[in-house]
């Protein structure tokens, strides 16, 4: 005898498998970015209003990143793209890097990623480039934003002027790299992968320069306060500004 009801219930079956899929996704989903949004260390917000309150430097919000650019911007200066932390808003790096664009009288482009992780954007300054016309760009990032910089760096390497790497190394060779390679490590930071970035400078052209800095930690790059785990913190925030300056003045291959 046929079971005449049996496709009917397969069909039942399937659709609520489907449905409790379906659903698990969309708490899966919502889970992940209630962990972005608690778990993502904001500005100080001291700091963002110190730097929105100077009136020498101009802060433009698009979708994709920020602009920062002096009032005396130095023409054809090739401009710095930057990729922030992982899980680090892209405004904790306002108040350093506008002092930055204000000292060296360049252009500062920060990437606002997707999930604040800029590994899931490697390409975000070839969007910029083409953006405004640009050849070449500065290009580099603290942290996990390193990494992706390296990335689009080993990727295209005619883009890049100059690769800079804060608290971060390249986990792809970039050995053949032409531009200047800059690394700047802090001897306090608890946050980096020791192992890691030691191994790491096998990627790096022969001339990279490598600043192991003393009474520098992880999360002086930015402004968001201690990240947890992290060393003390032995410089002020001029002085970690100077040293971010001298990345790209003193190492940065000319002195556009």
């Amino acid at each position: 005898m046929t079971d005449r009801g049996r496709p009917g219930r397969l069909k039942s079956i399937f659709i609520k498998i489907a449905a409790s899929l379906l659903v698990l996704a969309v708490l899966a989903a919502a889970g992940f970015l209630l962990y972005v949004r608690f778990a993502t260390r904001q500005a100080e917000a001291a700091f963002l209003a110190m730097i929105e309150m100077d009136e020498n430097i101009s802060i433009t919000e698009e979708s994709g990143y920020f602009l920062l650019e002096p009032s005396a911007a130095n023409p054809g200066s090739k401009p710095i793209i930057y990729y922030p932390g992982g899980l680090v808003a892209p405004e904790a790096y306002l108040y350093k890097m506008g002092r930055v664009s204000l000292c060296l009288q360049k252009p500062v482009y920060i990437i606002k990623a997707p999930f604040n992780a800029a590994i899931f954007d490697i390409n975000a300054a070839g969007r910029i480039m083409a953006r405004y016309n640009l050849e070449q760009a500065r290009v580099g990032g603290h942290s996990l934003g390193g990494i992706s910089a390296c990335r689009y760096a080993a990727q295209n390497p005619e883009k890049v002027f100059q690769l800079f790497l804060f608290g971060s190394y390249c986990d792809r060779d970039v050995a053949g790299f032409t531009g200047p390679v800059t690394s700047v490590m802090g001897l306090e930071d608890r946050i980096i992968d020791w192992d890691n970035y030691r191994a790491a400078k096998a990627n790096l052209p022969a001339g990279a320069i490598i600043l192991e800095v003393e009474g520098l930690n992880h999360s002086a790059f930015g402004n968001y306060g201690l990240q947890v785990g992290d060393g003390p913190a032995g410089l002020t925030d001029r002085e970690i500004i100077e040293i971010i300056c001298s990345v790209f003045s003193d190492y940065g291959g000319d002195r556009d």
